[in-house]
């Protein structure tokens, strides 16, 4: 298969200065000095947290005017997770730089897994670092977390509390295992974990939704030799608005992937049910089943 590595994700802003600086400040996100996927427009490229110098994917605020950030459940690119070993210090500190709580349940900070907004509206998920293989260490470190417990070695520097870690772009579509399947035979991403099942009183409180159930499955983002960031793709049984997903609309509006061969790449894409919008001569535009989209840039 083509070689392809995660790489970039987009966010549309009405003042994407005091965005990036928040992000920086609230979450601890750093300075990137690579701003090629701004492909030489107006914009701040900032480091992910939690990886390795050289490793993290890049985020990239640029100015947009269109419509108004996702709601957590409209179809799109709805929201972005970080995992922490502290969720308290991570609310306290993003409400001290402006942001707000959504999640509706009593002392919402004080749980294992919360829902924020950032000040422009777009959702941020924060939670303890679950264990995914249940081995004896992650166990150990999920009670620790829950007990409040300080656990240094695994804590990630890069921010005022000290721990966080970018860890999955959320999709919300009307068939997650439809989506799941586009992104496994373009991307070769692979699914991770077991597929999810979430509904009751206290999931639609963290959520916000209220009589919600919400199913899907997390897909392995290509390029990563550990720490693999992931795809989390949802199918929510209340529907919220089709995002439009343009270069000028708010909130989450593209994510992006290094290339062996980019157009090879989006000619698998077309093969497997998404399209073309756009190719200049340093990247390719690109839209999944639902036109999420997608930058290619050529490694």
């Amino acid at each position: 298969m083509n070689q392809t590595r995660f790489a970039y994700v987009q966010i549309g802003a009405n003042d994407y200065k005091a965005l990036a600086d928040f992000y920086v400040k609230a979450m601890g996100f750093t300075i990137c000095k690579d701003t090629a996927w701004l492909d030489g427009k107006e914009g701040i490229c900032l480091a992910a947290p939690g990886f390795e110098s050289g490793t993290a994917p890049v985020f990239g605020f640029v100015p947009a005017s269109k419509g108004s950030s996702a709601n957590i459940n409209d179809a799109g690119f709805a929201h972005t997770c970080y995992e922490t070993n502290d969720v308290k210090a991570a609310v306290k500190q993003l409400l001290k730089c402006g942001g707000s709580i959504h999640s509706t349940m009593k002392n919402a900070e004080a749980h294992p897994c919360v829902y924020c907004k950032d000040p422009e509206g777009n959702v941020v998920e924060f939670h303890i670092p679950f264990p995914a293989e249940k081995t004896a260490g992650e166990l150990a470190n999920t009670a620790a977390c829950l007990l409040g417990l300080k656990r240094e070695k695994n804590l990630r520097k890069g921010n005022a509390q000290g721990a966080m870690k970018f860890i999955h772009v959320n999709i919300i579509c009307p068939d997650w295992s439809k989506l799941c399947g586009f992104y496994r035979t373009v991307f070769g991403c692979v699914n991770t974990g077991s597929q999810k099942d979430h509904q009751g009183s206290y999931k639609e409180q963290v959520i916000g939704v209220p009589n919600v159930h919400v199913t899907g499955q997390h897909v392995l983002l290509p390029g990563f030799k550990k720490d693999y960031p992931t795809l989390e793709i949802f199918t929510y049984s209340v529907p919220g608005r089709a995002l439009p997903c343009e270069e000028t609309a708010r909130g989450i509006n593209a994510i992006g992937f290094f290339c062996e061969n980019a157009q090879t790449v989006a000619e698998q894409m077309v093969q497997a049910g998404g399209i073309i919008n756009e190719k200049t001569d340093s990247r390719i535009v690109a839209g999944d089943l639902q036109n999420g989209r997608i930058l290619l840039r050529q490694k």
